[in-house]
């Protein structure tokens, strides 16, 4: 019987600021990109904050408006990954089946012949006494159950589904707590009163796929708390990217090309990172009427250089943009990636 811990780190943002300045410690803290006075989003909020109706992905003015006495800081990207990256490597200290599938959230694969609640237990507190962190841990047989039951119990939580009781655990929970019933999905299982994840569970495996398609296979099975996939310790990005939007649609291009210069130094710096090359350079412009345009262009030899990156993107820009329209948002994007020693091998044989 397999032994999976999934692992969140409860509203991570906001905690490591608080970590790193006690003073913000319990207090309405937003962590935004942006500010309030333009198109500014929330990427999270703390539980103090939470209780006047903030969350993420939220405009930043409506949250202002539910909470006015909310502190407002700033995204670091670069902070947060070297606290996540602590996390990460102590949760290898237990198990090398490690999956982490966001910056703030994890799953790991416990071996049979160790105790996986007590592990769980016990890492969840050395995650607070050493790294000064809260995080939500469950313990189930599968990757899926793991997840929602995780979810369920948030923030600071802790709870071991026993094998056999996936479907007993999951059937009173809201239809919207299982992974893959979005809107759509769940105005169609309207029609057979689903709202519970057990209402799923009950309805004719042959209907949902008359419905689905082979994805109604799959929404029975989950349902079911049936779940086989495997932990993934390694995987390869399709892609690094960045995105501004400007606080008002714009037509100033000094503006924008300094935006521009400055997200392609920040792919550049994600691709070292990674150690990776990008032999393709994306471009994307959003219009002030929602009108999305992207250019690419391929290059001759994969390259993490900031500069080539920036030159890239502003030539696709002065190729692509019509100056007649305000832009609202742009992006820069490095596809079709290649490992830096491969990268190294193709350049050195072309040459």
């Amino acid at each position: 019987m397999r032994q999976i811990l999934h692992l969140d780190l409860d509203a991570f943002f906001a905690s490591v600021e608080e970590l790193l300045n006690p003073q913000l410690k319990d207090k309405p803290l937003i962590v935004a990109m942006g500010n309030p006075n333009g198109r500014g989003v929330v990427s999270t909020a703390s539980y103090a904050a939470r209780k006047f109706g903030v969350h993420s992905a939220m405009p930043l003015r409506e949250a202002v408006r539910l909470c006015p006495q909310a502190i407002i800081v700033p995204v670091r990207h670069g902070v947060y990954s070297e606290h996540s990256r602590r996390v990460m490597n102590l949760l290898r200290e237990i198990s090398p089946l490690v999956e982490q599938v966001s910056i703030d959230e994890c799953y790991v694969e416990i071996p049979p012949d160790r105790d996986a609640a007590q592990l769980g237990q016990e890492m969840q507190q050395r995650i607070k006494t050493e790294l000064g962190l809260d995080c939500t841990i469950a313990l189930a047989t599968n990757k899926l159950v793991s997840k929602i039951a995780c979810s369920a119990v948030k923030p600071r939580g802790w709870v071991a589904v026993p094998p056999g009781h996936e479907a007993a655990f999951l059937a009173p929970l809201a239809i919207e707590k299982l992974p893959g019933a979005g809107k759509v999905t769940r105005a169609k299982l309207a029609r057979w009163n689903v709202r519970t994840i057990g209402d799923l569970a009950r309805v004719p495996v042959e209907e949902l796929r008359k419905e689905f398609g082979k994805n109604g296979g799959w929404l029975h099975q989950a349902a079911l708390g049936q779940d086989d996939s495997p932990i993934v310790t390694e995987w390869k990005p399709k892609s690094v990217s960045q995105e501004n939007t400007f606080d008002r649609d714009t037509r100033n291009a000094a503006a924008i090309e300094k935006n521009l210069v400055e997200m392609s130094a920040r792919v550049a710096h994600e691709l070292a990172r990674e150690g990776y090359r990008a032999r393709t350079i994306v471009l994307k412009l959003r219009y002030g009427d929602f009108t999305t345009v992207t250019r690419q262009v391929t290059l001759a030899a994969p390259t993490a250089d900031a500069a080539a990156i920036g030159d890239c993107a502003q030539r696709l820009l002065r190729t692509h943009w019509n100056k007649s329209r305000p832009i609202r948002l742009i992006g820069v994007g490095a596809h079709n990636l290649i490992e830096t020693s491969s990268a190294r091998q193709l350049s050195f044989s072309e040459g």
